[in-house]
């Protein structure tokens, strides 16, 4: 922090530990793999100077996408449908109650 304030850079940094805002089921390998190669694309885009965007997996590859693009558009998922199935499956949650 010291270094910034002699540059007279201001700096806001938090750090937020993920396990204690996601709540699920515990990543199995699959999953931790794909965080790893995530996170390591995302600090080489960082160290290369990119920045407001997001990594994302895309036909089998990896791409930078900026994030205005990435949130240009509401995205929904059905509640009826097969991929919240699959969500309620792996992370053994009950289907949804109420009405």
């Amino acid at each position: 922090m010291e270094h910034f304030r002699t540059l007279g850079s201001p700096v806001d940094l938090k750090y937020i530990d993920p396990s204690y805002i996601v709540r699920s089921a515990a990543a199995n390998t699959e999953d931790s793999f794909l965080c790893d190669q995530l996170a390591r694309r995302a600090a080489h885009a960082a160290m290369s100077g990119r920045t407001d965007l997001v990594v994302v997996g895309l036909n089998g590859s990896f791409a930078h996408v900026p994030i205005p693009l990435a949130v240009e558009r509401k995205r929904q998922v059905d509640p009826e449908g097969e991929l919240w199935g699959a969500v309620l499956a792996v992370t053994g949650q009950p289907a949804w109650l109420g009405g």
